[in-house]
């Protein structure tokens, strides 16, 4: 039995593939190597179940993971999941050539990027990565990503710099202190994830100028930084993954108009065109 796997950093989407076809779908938690050790990833590992098959059973895993793009990072999680899936052959790779092969298939070349809690992009050309620009993480990146969205929003709550009408949608949303909100940023594991919570009262909100302003504000770095530093980039199609690039979709091409650049797809998760990938002939 074989394993396909999509992990960014808040989730995991699971297949389970079996000899006759039949398949089996999971979501766990995310698994990053930026914040776990091999020992962290193998407790993690060991508490989600594949229910009626154990660890044991699976002879393959093909796991695409945020984080994965160095040796050092994929050490981490190649010894992890050697621990627990003790007879499979194992075969960790960065989600971004995951995003790729989702968006792109066997035949197909373009830019590819991800906007989901965090962002990343890359040149995708004849089934390989050529050329990557963004992905250095929630602190020195992730523009126009989940987080960056809910960082903006919640920078501008502590420093007072919301219009009174934003402000009190923000009060009555998460009653949230000041306080509160810098012990989770500064104290609690995996600020990333809960500064890219609050995208979605974003989204809920978009209309209002100030929401979409900020919206705005955050694609046009995204496409500043990383998409339009491409060589020629204008020839090649974008096509995004992610939630963020799903969900603020009128927004995001809005904003690759302003630079002549062309979206001919947008997924919300990876996991479909992986299986596809992986079971075409």
């Amino acid at each position: 039995m074989k394993l396909i796997a999509d992990s960014g950093s808040t989730k995991t989407d699971w297949r389970l593939l079996k000899e006759h076809g039949e398949q089996l779908s999971f979501q766990t938690e995310g698994i990053n190597p930026y914040f776990h050790t091999s020992e962290t990833v193998a407790k993690t590992l060991r508490t989600f179940s594949f229910a009626p098959y154990k660890h044991t059973d699976i002879e393959e895993v093909d796991f695409y993971s945020a984080g994965s793009s160095t040796v050092h990072n994929k050490k981490i999680m190649e010894t992890g999941f050697a621990e627990v899936f003790t007879n499979a052959r194992v075969n960790i790779m960065h989600d971004l050539l995951g995003a790729c092969r989702a968006l792109f298939g066997k035949g197909e070349s373009g830019i590819a990027a991800i906007l989901g809690t965090g962002s990343n992009s890359c040149l995708y050309i004849n089934q390989e990565v050529v050329l990557t620009l963004g992905g250095q993480g929630y602190i020195l990146g992730d523009e126009g990503s989940g987080m960056h969205i809910g960082r903006k929003v919640v920078r501008d709550f502590m420093n007072d710099l919301m219009p009174p009408d934003a402000l009190k949608l923000f009060i009555d949303e998460f009653h949230l202190s000041k306080d509160q909100i810098a012990q989770a940023v500064y104290k609690e594991q995996l600020p990333n994830r809960f500064l890219a919570t609050f995208s979605k009262f974003v989204h809920t909100h978009v209309d209002h100028p100030y929401f979409f302003s900020l919206v705005d504000d955050a694609f046009m770095k995204f496409f500043e930084r990383y998409i339009i530093q491409y060589p020629n980039y204008k020839k090649y199609p974008l096509r995004v993954l992610g939630s963020v690039g799903f969900y603020f979709s009128k927004q995001l091409h809005a904003r690759a108009a302003m630079y002549d650049v062309h979206i001919d797809k947008i997924i919300k998760a990876p996991i479909e065109g992986l299986l596809a990938y992986h079971t075409m002939h």
